[in-house]
């Protein structure tokens, strides 16, 4: 039998798979192209790329002799920030919506119950670690969610933030400060500086048993309050940036709080001539200095990891040191502050 096929239907036929071909490679790619990237979110904040990305390299007097010690290279032993609050404060017997009932007028307590509720939350499901139940499990979530502002809520529903904390099952606040609040910050923002240490667990091999333990993480950045006019203070913003304990000290000198002072100050801003001592209590490290007939200060937070992070400017009027803004376009990255670039950058 002999099948006779019409010239133009054949050709009809090869066009309409060739264009099926078509759709079917740069369809996923043109839906990738026109939908709003997602930011990732790690315990409840947005996950932000490192603060200092920098190649320079600058010979730096003063710096410590044993810059290879054990403040590099290893987490430190320091206590959890004292926190007096716990989810048994907040939690309700019925577990009905909303959940706390207990309205906030001070910014740091809202921050301090947040962590505090958490400290108690763990979600390991499908992951290694821990011998059963880590703490109330999921129970805390809900309350620590309520703490955030709606809008918040909006941009991260509750599902998200559930998972934000996948293979958490520890979370411990270390330092909590206040920020520097740019003069054009609105009268009811607050900002803090946080470092949170996390206990994590890698997802689990149940195919084969394997479990690879526990692991440790940390992480600092900036959480933004708002007082709202009905329900006092709640949470507007978390900004994470991840700490890294193999980069520094041999590669930068962005670590290094004499460092900074030394070369951005005085190498670059020509404010300063001289650094005149060094004061540390704890993890707060205050350098004072001198240059053209003025003093200034400079405070710093040494996190976890051995970094030194600028958090205030001071220059010294009537005898008084006024909370300022020295740095520069080119340099006011330096400084962990709302306006800091790389906190507009997530991963």
């Amino acid at each position: 039998m002999v099948i006779k096929i019409r010239k133009k239907a054949f050709i009809t036929t090869i066009c309409v798979v060739l264009f099926g071909i078509i759709c079917c490679l740069t369809l996923p790619h043109l839906i990738n192209l026109s939908s709003k990237p997602s930011n990732k979110i790690i315990a409840g904040g947005i996950l932000h790329l490192s603060l200092h990305d920098s190649d320079e390299l600058i010979p730096v007097m003063n710096q410590e002799d044993n810059i290879s010690s054990e403040r590099f290279q290893r987490p430190s032993k320091e206590l959890p920030y004292p926190n007096p609050y716990s989810f048994k404060d907040f939690r309700k017997e019925n577990e009905k919506p909303p959940l706390l009932t207990k309205k906030f007028e001070n910014p740091k307590d809202l921050i301090l119950a947040y962590y505090g509720i958490l400290r108690e939350a763990s979600n390991m499901l499908g992951y290694s670690g821990g011998c059963g139940t880590i703490g109330w499990s999921g129970l805390p979530y809900p309350y620590a969610y309520e703490l955030l502002t709606k809008a918040k809520q909006k941009e991260i529903p509750f599902d998200q933030f559930i998972d934000s904390f996948n293979g958490i099952g520890y979370t411990t606040l270390l330092k909590l400060l206040p920020a520097y609040a740019p003069p054009d910050s609105p009268n009811d923002t607050k900002y803090y500086m946080v470092e949170i240490e996390i206990i994590t667990g890698a997802e689990a091999n149940t195919d084969k048993g394997y479990n690879q333990g526990s692991q440790f993480a940390y992480y600092y950045g900036l959480i933004t309050v708002e007082k709202t006019s009905d329900e006092g203070w709640k949470i507007k913003n978390i900004d994470y940036i991840p700490e890294d304990f193999l980069c520094a000290p041999m590669h930068h000198w962005f670590y290094l709080s004499d460092a900074v002072v030394q070369i951005v100050y005085g190498g670059n801003l020509k404010l300063i001539d001289k650094i005149d001592r060094t004061e540390q209590k704890d993890d707060m490290i205050s350098i004072y200095a001198s240059g053209n007939g003025k003093s200034y200060r400079f405070d710093f937070v040494r996190l976890t990891n051995g970094y030194d992070i600028l958090l205030h400017e001071y220059i010294l009027e009537n005898g008084d040191w006024k909370e300022t803004s020295l740095l520069t376009n080119n340099w006011e990255d330096m400084k962990l502050t709302i306006k800091n670039s790389q906190l507009h950058k997530t991963i």
